[in-house]
């Protein structure tokens, strides 16, 4: 247990940089899993799932606390996902290790290109809560993510906020506090689905992220509205661009 006590100020890192922006750990708790620490991917959504649960627990209970989080819409958007986290959660099942690795770094890199492409501004500019009319019409793209989030642990966040922002014109605090409610629940139903279906974490490594994410997860919270937008999407997208080539590197 002893042997993995880095993994502590990792998931400070980690759980901090996802928090600030809304994303959910798993697009980087996964490559950090099977890339530093050689889990077999069956391993690593779990593990990533059960930590990523204390972690957005923890900064959603922030936002809850300073009223960030647009229920109406996190509950549209839950109605639809859950039948696809648990689906990705069952395909999963049937699939080998090195196409896991290949799907995940694909999907990395498509987390990158969404932020290039995006354009929101991390400015609190926006309203506190969404036309629910416009919610159902932009509500399909959770559809494919929910279920790349029950495969890979990987969370709708990525998709969601460009379109909260852009779409449903969503402040950036409220769109990022109520993805992180939404990566919360997903994260819950994601992990007892791959329990119940047999899969198990590996508590050595979980004894040492769940209160590496806590502390992250307060936070990334609290410093969102202090964010440099230009020089924080240079390095996520620098680092996922990097991560997802070596996913798939390695995949072949």
């Amino acid at each position: 247990m002893l042997e993995y006590w880095f993994v502590f100020p990792m998931a400070i890192i980690i759980s901090t940089a996802a928090s600030s922006v809304g994303i959910g750990g798993g697009v980087l708790l996964m490559p950090f899993f099977l890339i530093v620490l050689k889990l077999p991917p069956e391993i690593a959504v779990v593990t990533s799932l059960m930590t990523q649960t204390a972690g957005m627990g923890s900064a959603s209970f922030t936002c809850y606390r300073q009223d960030r989080i647009d229920f109406r819409l996190a509950w549209l958007i839950l109605g639809i996902a859950v039948p696809g986290v648990i689906f990705g959660a069952y395909l999963v099942q049937f699939l080998e290790a090195n196409r896991i690795q290949l799907i995940l770094g694909l999907m990395v890199m498509t987390t990158a290109f969404v932020f290039v492409s995006s354009e929101q501004k991390y400015n609190d500019v926006g309203k506190s809560k969404v036309d629910m009319k416009k919610a159902y019409r932009h509500a399909w793209v959770t559809v494919p993510a929910s279920v790349a989030s029950g495969m890979l642990s990987i969370s709708l966040s990525e998709w969601l906020i460009p379109i909260m922002r852009s779409k449903l014109s969503l402040s950036m605090s409220n769109s990022i506090g109520t993805c992180l409610f939404i990566a919360l629940c997903v994260s819950l139903i994601g992990l007892s689905s791959h329990i119940v279906m047999g899969g198990n974490p590996s508590y050595d490594i979980v004894v040492w992220t769940i209160p590496g994410v806590l502390v992250g997860g307060q936070v990334g919270s609290r410093i969102t509205k202090k964010i440099n937008e230009r020089l924080l999407k240079e390095a996520f997208i620098f680092l996922l661009t990097l991560v997802g080539i070596h996913l798939v590197y390695n995949a072949y």
